[in-house]
């Protein structure tokens, strides 16, 4: 009666790729909404690239073979 173990890698693909649209959901906002004080500081840019490298992560991990 050996332990079967449940592949995870397509759950944590999941949440990785749930955080990656939410950062950039968030950096497009703080980019284009006009009176948003952290408009120009970086933030905005910096979120849409981790957003994206989070995206292509989870793709990698989801596609891959196991």
């Amino acid at each position: 009666m050996g332990e079967q173990r449940k592949n995870t890698g397509n759950t944590r693909a999941m949440v990785l790729s749930v955080i990656g649209i939410i950062l950039l959901i968030i950096g497009i906002a703080i980019v284009s909404i006009h009176g948003n004080p952290l408009r120009g500081s970086g933030l905005g840019t910096a979120s849409i690239v981790l957003g994206v490298l989070l995206l292509v992560i989870a793709a990698m991990r989801y596609f891959r073979k196991p």
